[in-house]
Protein backbone atom coordinates (compact mmCIF):
# COMPACT_ATOMS: atom_id res chain seq x y z
CA UNK A 1 0.00 0.00 0.00
CA UNK A 2 1.66 3.01 -0.64
CA UNK A 3 1.98 6.22 1.27
CA UNK A 4 0.53 3.79 4.03
CA UNK A 5 4.15 3.77 5.53
CA UNK A 6 4.11 6.77 8.01
CA UNK A 7 5.99 7.19 11.66
CA UNK A 8 8.76 5.53 10.21
CA UNK A 9 7.48 2.05 11.19
CA UNK A 10 8.47 0.81 7.70
CA UNK A 11 11.58 1.02 5.41
CA UNK A 12 12.06 0.05 1.90
CA UNK A 13 15.34 -1.12 -0.33
CA UNK A 14 16.49 1.12 -3.28
CA UNK A 15 13.95 -1.16 -5.19
CA UNK A 16 10.35 -1.45 -5.25
CA UNK A 17 8.74 -3.77 -2.85
CA UNK A 18 8.75 -3.62 1.20
CA UNK A 19 12.38 -5.66 2.90
CA UNK A 20 12.16 -8.68 3.33
CA UNK A 21 11.55 -10.76 7.02
CA UNK A 22 9.12 -9.45 9.34
CA UNK A 23 7.99 -5.84 9.26
CA UNK A 24 8.83 -3.71 12.01
CA UNK A 25 5.29 -1.61 11.40
CA UNK A 26 3.35 -5.40 12.15
CA UNK A 27 5.19 -5.92 15.48
CA UNK A 28 4.56 -2.06 16.25
CA UNK A 29 0.88 -2.56 15.93
CA UNK A 30 0.13 -5.32 17.27
CA UNK A 31 2.29 -4.32 20.56
CA UNK A 32 0.61 -1.03 20.67
CA UNK A 33 -3.13 -3.12 20.47
CA UNK A 34 -2.05 -4.93 23.33
CA UNK A 35 -2.05 -2.34 25.29
CA UNK A 36 -4.81 -0.31 24.10
CA UNK A 37 -7.14 -3.46 23.76
CA UNK A 38 -5.56 -4.33 27.85
CA UNK A 39 -6.34 -0.65 29.20
CA UNK A 40 -9.33 0.40 27.54
CA UNK A 41 -10.94 -2.71 26.33
CA UNK A 42 -12.62 -4.04 23.29
CA UNK A 43 -15.08 -0.83 22.77
CA UNK A 44 -13.19 1.58 24.43
CA UNK A 45 -10.23 1.30 21.95
CA UNK A 46 -10.56 3.12 18.30
CA UNK A 47 -7.97 1.86 15.59
CA UNK A 48 -6.50 6.02 15.56
CA UNK A 49 -5.89 5.00 19.20
CA UNK A 50 -3.89 2.01 18.31
CA UNK A 51 -2.21 3.77 15.32
CA UNK A 52 -1.32 6.56 17.43
CA UNK A 53 0.52 4.44 19.93
CA UNK A 54 2.47 2.35 17.53
CA UNK A 55 3.26 5.48 15.85
CA UNK A 56 2.20 4.47 12.26
CA UNK A 57 -0.71 5.63 10.06
CA UNK A 58 -4.36 4.47 10.62
CA UNK A 59 -3.97 3.23 7.18
CA UNK A 60 -0.93 0.82 8.34
CA UNK A 61 -3.38 -0.69 10.94
CA UNK A 62 -6.08 -1.71 8.78
CA UNK A 63 -3.00 -2.95 5.50
CA UNK A 64 -1.46 -5.02 8.39
CA UNK A 65 -4.74 -6.28 10.20
CA UNK A 66 -7.64 -5.39 8.66
CA UNK A 67 -10.63 -4.43 10.76
CA UNK A 68 -10.71 -3.91 14.95
CA UNK A 69 -12.14 -6.78 15.23
CA UNK A 70 -9.54 -8.67 13.51
CA UNK A 71 -6.91 -6.99 15.14
CA UNK A 72 -8.72 -7.74 18.52
CA UNK A 73 -8.84 -11.51 17.35
CA UNK A 74 -5.03 -11.50 16.77
CA UNK A 75 -4.01 -10.33 20.14
CA UNK A 76 -5.76 -12.60 22.18
CA UNK A 77 -4.78 -15.26 19.92
CA UNK A 78 -1.08 -14.07 20.45
CA UNK A 79 -1.65 -14.04 23.81
CA UNK A 80 -2.74 -17.64 23.88
CA UNK A 81 0.17 -18.99 22.18
CA UNK A 82 2.70 -17.28 23.81
CA UNK A 83 1.87 -19.28 26.83
CA UNK A 84 2.15 -22.66 24.64
CA UNK A 85 -1.39 -23.53 24.38
CA UNK A 86 -1.06 -25.23 20.46
CA UNK A 87 2.00 -27.10 22.00
CA UNK A 88 0.24 -28.17 25.25
CA UNK A 89 -2.74 -30.05 22.99
CA UNK A 90 -0.05 -31.61 20.48
CA UNK A 91 2.04 -33.11 23.91
CA UNK A 92 -1.05 -35.27 25.27
CA UNK A 93 0.82 -36.79 27.22
CA UNK A 94 1.24 -36.10 31.57
CA UNK A 95 5.20 -35.90 32.18
CA UNK A 96 4.63 -34.62 36.00
CA UNK A 97 3.16 -31.46 34.94
CA UNK A 98 -0.42 -32.73 34.95
CA UNK A 99 -2.24 -33.71 31.86
CA UNK A 100 -3.02 -32.42 28.83
CA UNK A 101 -6.55 -30.88 30.11
CA UNK A 102 -5.09 -30.23 33.39
CA UNK A 103 -2.39 -27.64 31.84
CA UNK A 104 -4.93 -26.40 29.02
CA UNK A 105 -7.25 -25.17 32.18
CA UNK A 106 -4.11 -24.13 34.39
CA UNK A 107 -3.11 -22.23 30.62
CA UNK A 108 -6.20 -20.44 29.89
CA UNK A 109 -6.91 -19.40 33.50
CA UNK A 110 -3.73 -18.10 33.84
CA UNK A 111 -3.79 -15.76 30.85
CA UNK A 112 -7.27 -14.63 31.83
CA UNK A 113 -6.16 -13.78 35.08
CA UNK A 114 -2.46 -12.81 34.71
CA UNK A 115 -2.04 -10.87 31.39
CA UNK A 116 -3.03 -7.19 30.49
CA UNK A 117 -5.66 -9.21 27.56
CA UNK A 118 -7.26 -10.87 30.61
CA UNK A 119 -9.93 -8.30 31.38
CA UNK A 120 -10.77 -7.23 27.87
CA UNK A 121 -11.18 -11.34 26.67
CA UNK A 122 -13.44 -11.41 29.70
CA UNK A 123 -15.51 -8.47 28.65
CA UNK A 124 -15.96 -9.82 25.22
CA UNK A 125 -17.13 -12.89 26.56
CA UNK A 126 -19.40 -11.21 29.02
CA UNK A 127 -21.19 -9.35 25.95
CA UNK A 128 -21.50 -12.69 23.74
CA UNK A 129 -25.42 -13.61 24.28
CA UNK A 130 -26.37 -9.48 23.83
CA UNK A 131 -23.62 -7.83 21.44
CA UNK A 132 -23.65 -9.26 17.77
CA UNK A 133 -20.11 -7.92 17.05
CA UNK A 134 -18.67 -9.71 20.63
CA UNK A 135 -20.38 -12.79 19.32
CA UNK A 136 -19.07 -12.82 15.76
CA UNK A 137 -15.58 -11.86 17.33
CA UNK A 138 -15.88 -14.23 19.38
CA UNK A 139 -17.29 -17.23 17.20
CA UNK A 140 -14.16 -16.46 14.61
CA UNK A 141 -11.79 -16.78 17.31
CA UNK A 142 -13.19 -20.09 17.93
CA UNK A 143 -13.25 -21.34 14.38
CA UNK A 144 -9.74 -19.65 13.31
CA UNK A 145 -7.81 -19.55 15.91
CA UNK A 146 -8.93 -22.67 18.20
CA UNK A 147 -10.52 -25.10 15.53
CA UNK A 148 -8.39 -24.62 12.21
CA UNK A 149 -5.19 -24.05 14.42
CA UNK A 150 -5.39 -26.87 17.20
CA UNK A 151 -7.42 -29.79 15.77
CA UNK A 152 -4.75 -30.49 13.65
CA UNK A 153 -2.72 -30.91 16.20
CA UNK A 154 -4.66 -33.77 17.96
CA UNK A 155 -3.80 -37.24 17.49
CA UNK A 156 -7.49 -38.20 17.84
CA UNK A 157 -10.80 -39.37 16.05
CA UNK A 158 -13.12 -36.50 15.37
CA UNK A 159 -10.39 -33.43 16.14
CA UNK A 160 -12.47 -30.36 15.58
CA UNK A 161 -15.21 -31.75 17.26
CA UNK A 162 -13.69 -32.03 20.59
CA UNK A 163 -11.83 -28.85 20.50
CA UNK A 164 -15.31 -27.44 20.12
CA UNK A 165 -16.77 -29.48 22.83
CA UNK A 166 -13.40 -28.79 25.15
CA UNK A 167 -13.88 -25.12 24.39
CA UNK A 168 -17.40 -25.41 25.38
CA UNK A 169 -16.80 -26.57 27.94
CA UNK A 170 -14.28 -23.90 29.01
CA UNK A 171 -16.58 -21.12 27.84
CA UNK A 172 -18.79 -22.24 30.62
CA UNK A 173 -16.47 -22.33 33.54
CA UNK A 174 -15.21 -18.92 32.23
CA UNK A 175 -18.61 -17.81 32.31
CA UNK A 176 -19.57 -19.32 35.48
CA UNK A 177 -15.99 -18.12 37.42
CA UNK A 178 -15.66 -14.37 35.95
CA UNK A 179 -18.79 -13.07 34.49
CA UNK A 180 -21.71 -15.04 36.82
CA UNK A 181 -19.07 -14.78 39.93
CA UNK A 182 -20.53 -18.33 41.21
CA UNK A 183 -19.50 -18.61 44.69
CA UNK A 184 -16.98 -21.41 45.15
CA UNK A 185 -16.16 -21.45 41.52
CA UNK A 186 -15.03 -18.18 41.85
CA UNK A 187 -13.28 -18.56 44.63
CA UNK A 188 -10.96 -21.82 43.57
CA UNK A 189 -7.35 -20.98 42.97
CA UNK A 190 -6.17 -21.35 39.70
CA UNK A 191 -4.56 -24.91 40.77
CA UNK A 192 -7.60 -26.16 42.14
CA UNK A 193 -9.66 -25.39 39.34
CA UNK A 194 -7.44 -26.95 36.73
CA UNK A 195 -7.39 -30.42 38.66
CA UNK A 196 -11.36 -30.25 39.11
CA UNK A 197 -12.08 -30.15 35.75
CA UNK A 198 -8.64 -30.89 33.99
CA UNK A 199 -9.42 -34.87 33.11
CA UNK A 200 -13.34 -33.88 32.17
CA UNK A 201 -11.34 -31.62 29.85
CA UNK A 202 -8.66 -35.20 28.72
CA UNK A 203 -11.48 -37.27 28.13
CA UNK A 204 -12.99 -34.70 25.25
CA UNK A 205 -9.32 -33.98 23.97
CA UNK A 206 -7.80 -37.24 23.79
CA UNK A 207 -10.26 -39.81 25.93
CA UNK A 208 -12.39 -42.08 24.19
CA UNK A 209 -15.98 -41.09 23.86
CA UNK A 210 -18.70 -43.31 22.18
CA UNK A 211 -20.00 -40.59 19.68
CA UNK A 212 -23.01 -42.56 18.77
CA UNK A 213 -24.15 -44.56 15.79
CA UNK A 214 -25.63 -43.14 12.81
CA UNK A 215 -27.44 -40.00 12.93
CA UNK A 216 -26.84 -39.33 16.42
CA UNK A 217 -28.84 -42.69 17.30
CA UNK A 218 -27.22 -45.02 20.77
CA UNK A 219 -24.53 -47.60 20.16
CA UNK A 220 -26.31 -50.75 20.49
CA UNK A 221 -25.77 -52.48 23.76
Amino acid sequence: MAGADTGGSESHSAGRGRRPGPPRGRHLVLAAAHTQFGEHGYQGTTIRGIAAAAGVDPKLVHYYYGTKAELFTAVIAETFSTRGLPDILAEQVNDGHGSVGIRYVNTVLTALEHSDMGPAFIGLVRNIGTHEESRQIFLNFVSRELISKLAPRLDADRPETRVSVAGSQMLGFVIARYVLRVPHVAEMSIAEAANAIGPTMDRYIVGDIAWGGQNGAAPPP
